[in-house]
């Protein structure tokens, strides 16, 4: 069975890492911060409309400081890590284990760091990964391209916010699937 036979809203746990004001200015080069915010936003009400869990992780900036994360995520809860992956952070890892999803969609910044890791690290642990590339940014077009040939070469299913949720709309009798049209359109429009 395939990836896309098992891709539903029951068996999908969103992680995004590092998507905080500061690391957007210095890491990320290669995602305009309108269009990573704007497909966050998506994404969060994508997730909201299916009962998708989001899990937030982010390193401190400053030593007791609490992370502070892009407005578009200010009502979810933080994870504060020290780790360069979210799944080398062992509470994250057993937080992320007591949702039972085998399908982990990522998202975050950089590209070449915080995602790589997590995403490596989730496949590590025999999750399904799929990386949200139009919620993810990096410190050069060359580097990330790098870490997105390893990530695929390590069995990450590369996408975007669109193609996921495009991807777990529910059938034409569920109306949360217009919820989820109508996210779209929004997006592209």
């Amino acid at each position: 069975m395939s990836t896309l036979d098992k891709l539903n809203p029951d068996n999908v746990l969103i992680v995004l890492a590092d998507l905080q004001p500061p690391i957007l200015a210095a890491a990320n080069k290669t995602n305009p911060e309108a269009n990573l915010k704007r497909a966050v936003s998506v994404l969060t009400e994508g997730a909201k409309v299916l009962d998708i869990p989001i899990f937030t992780s982010a390193v401190p900036l400053q030593p007791d400081t609490a992370p502070a994360l892009i407005d578009e995520l200010s009502s979810q809860t933080i994870v504060v890590r020290t780790t360069p992956g979210v799944f080398d952070d062992v509470a994250s890892q057993q937080t992320i284990a007591n949702h039972k999803r085998s399908v982990i969609a990522i998202g975050g910044v950089a590209s070449e760091l915080a995602v790589l890791q997590t995403a490596l690290g989730a496949r590590r642990l025999g999750y399904d990964v799929y990386l949200l590339t139009d919620v993810s940014g990096g410190l050069s077009d060359r580097t990330e391209q790098a870490a997105f040939r390893q990530l695929e070469a390590a069995g990450v299913t590369l996408s975007s916010v669109a193609g996921f949720l495009s991807s777990l709309i529910p059938p034409p009798e569920d109306p949360r699937g217009q919820s989820i049209f109508a996210a779209l359109a929004r997006f592209f429009g």
